[in-house]
């Protein structure tokens, strides 16, 4: 795990360059670990001459290597994607704390404070939430710190990393304190923005910060909302919110915490099982409670919705992630964005193809920049950080029929959509009632016909008025001409960007369904997933109606219209109802799914746009 030793990937001089430029000649910032690395595959090279070559070939690997062996080596190539896009979002933040400058890597840790006595990790971590939160706003059973007279701001999180100068399995977290007033300086168009200049560094023991701080929030009153979107559309979800809510801030007054690193290298510590679930639990639930405290003190959080938004990073780490978050936080909102696996494989096959190579930034949907603290798109969506191996045994054989990347975004769009699914199935024991919406009916408007416009408007409304918790009080015009102006420019840009998406080809669409298919829970395409809100103007997070039809007929065809209630709303259209096949062969049907199992359950063209 070399890209977690914090300064090993720093470089040595201390010329000024830029970050990106930086990692794409990382020879310089390589640890000894991958120099090691190096060196092994020059001699290995050397010994195996062209039959190491041939096999570095994805398409020769699919001809000469089994299933499970491409599968494996697959992963090793996933695995060390995440890590290397790790480092460089380390890189990124650590470049913008020191104001664009990279500083020789012993004079950086020489100026950062090393925090590891308990009594001083308290004495911080106090002084943190005392920064913004009251003395009125804590319980009376707990000693009032703030009173105190500490002018410590929110840090922000620069990375997570061990230090091989201390113990070795130990990680610590580095946070970087801001100066409490920020500075306003002037853009090139004569806009003013507030820059931040950080004048203390700290270096703490990551389980031991977020144990306390986890135990000091739970004596914390606060009256911020959390929501916490997650994608399964190849960040198309993560783009839209992210853009929506940032171009309505004036009126919504939403901050977004927008797809940050540290959550993927929390979900990657866990997956690794170098932290244990328990306490990855405190890591998430402090952390994303500092997030919050840390836009609360910007004064970035609206009087009127009080509400703050986390955008997971990517749809590859939605099966690790959003199981925790939904447990630390159940009775916060919760929304699961999905589109077509299939469009959902182009847009990521694009996004990859728009990379300038000579020149690789931090881009999301549209090749548009990502804040600094964001984990790069083009790794997110595209990388599924669990394997689907354990659970769906032939996925590697239906795989090896596919390209790495096409394969790469498939398995991690599978391994998002399991999670929804994984936690509807037991929604009466962890409260999981999300917002499921599904991005077409956002963006397809404008096509001509009435309906696709009527719903769109009716969906946009939908999702804010479940973002801000303002379902009860409708919101004002103003706010939603602002943010149908921005969807407006969203459908441009999505239409343009399907149109420049490559087209699969027929035998890759029937490829990528058979891998979809073979979960035998999901049914995608021209249906929706379970629980899919439908554009209304009384919406409801359940289904209103299952439609149900036997084993031998076409999926609603004689569904019974006076079927099980899930709401009090009206009937849902039978185009989008989710339909419940009665098999008298498997006993394992669900409401709300289409069980793969059962002979003439669907016929798999019309669920993939097929014609």
């Amino acid at each position: 795990t070399y890209l977690y030793h914090f300064y090993d990937i720093q470089p040595t001089n201390k010329q000024t360059i830029n970050p990106i430029e930086r990692m794409s000649n990382n020879s310089s910032s390589s640890s000894s670990s991958l120099d090691s690395a190096i060196i092994y595959s020059a001699i290995s090279a050397s010994i195996l001459g062209t039959s190491l070559l041939a096999a570095q070939s994805d398409y020769l690997s699919r001809k000469f290597l089994s299933p499970l062996k491409l599968y494996a080596r697959r992963r090793q190539e996933q695995i060390y994607k995440i890590d290397k896009a790790i480092s460089e979002s380390i890189q990124r933040i650590r470049y913008h704390v020191n104001e664009g400058n990279y500083i020789d890597s012993n004079i950086e840790k020489s100026v950062v404070d090393l925090v590891i006595d308990k009594d001083e990790i308290l004495t911080l971590v106090k002084d943190i939430i005392a920064s913004s939160i009251s003395s009125s706003s804590r319980r009376s059973t707990t000693s009032d710190i703030s009173s105190s007279s500490s002018t410590t701001s929110p840090p922000l999180i620069v990375g997570i990393s061990k230090d091989l100068s201390m113990v070795k399995e130990q990680y610590y977290i580095h946070l970087a304190f801001p100066y409490p007033s920020t500075a306003q300086e002037k853009n090139n168009d004569g806009s003013s923005s507030t820059v931040q200049h950080y004048n203390r560094r700290v270096q703490v023991p990551l389980l031991t910060f977020c144990q306390t701080l986890s135990q000091e929030f739970e004596s914390v009153l606060t009256s911020n909302a959390m929501c916490f979107i997650a994608d399964a559309s190849s960040s198309l979800s993560s783009h839209v919110f992210t853009t929506l809510l940032q171009k309505c801030e004036t009126s919504l007054q939403i901050p977004t915490v927008q797809e940050p690193a540290w959550m993927t290298i929390v979900a990657m510590l866990l997956r690794r099982k170098e932290i244990s679930h328990m306490d990855g639990e405190k890591i998430l639930y402090s952390l994303c409670r500092m997030e919050s405290l840390k836009l609360q003190y910007e004064q970035r959080i609206g009087s009127k919705h009080k509400t703050v938004v986390f955008v997971l990073p990517g749809q590859g780490c939605t099966q690790m992630l959003l199981p925790v978050l939904q447990k630390l936080f159940p009775c916060e909102r919760h929304v699961f964005a999905y589109d077509g696996c299939v469009d959902s494989v182009k847009r990521g096959l694009w996004m990859l193809s728009s990379l300038n190579k000579k020149n690789r930034r931090n881009v999301g949907v549209g090749n548009l920049p990502l804040v600094y603290s964001a984990m790069p798109r083009n790794i997110s969506a595209t990388v599924p950080l669990m394997t689907m191996m354990k659970k769906l045994p032939q996925l590697p054989d239906l795989l090896a029929k596919l390209s790495r990347d096409v394969s790469s975004i498939v398995e991690a769009w599978i391994s998002s959509v399991d999670a929804l699914i994984v936690l509807k199935e037991k929604e009466k024991e962890n409260m999981y009632t999300p917002f499921v919406c599904r991005m077409e009916f956002l963006l397809k408007g404008e096509s001509g016909n009435i309906g696709d416009e009527e719903r769109g408007r009716l969906a946009l409304c939908n999702v804010l008025q479940y973002i801000t918790g303002s379902r009860s009080r409708a919101l004002d015009d103003a706010t939603l001409d602002a943010a149908q102006s921005v969807l407006m420019d969203l459908r441009k840009e999505w239409r343009d960007e399907m149109a420049a998406c490559k087209e699969l080809s027929q035998d890759t669409r029937t490829e990528i369904e058979d891998c979809v298919f073979s979960h035998k829970m999901i049914l995608i395409g021209d249906k929706t997933l379970p629980d899919t809100v439908i554009p209304k103007i009384e919406w409801s997070l359940k289904a209103a109606k299952k439609l149900t039809s036997c084993a031998c007929c076409f999926p609603g065809e004689d569904g019974d219209e006076d079927g099980s209630q899930a709401g009090d709303e009206d009937n849902v259209e039978d185009e989008f109802a989710m339909s419940t096949v009665k098999s008298t062969t498997s006993s394992n049907a669900r409401n709300g799914y289409v069980d793969g199992k059962s002979k003439f359950a669907f016929d798999p063209s019309v669920f993939t746009g097929m014609k």
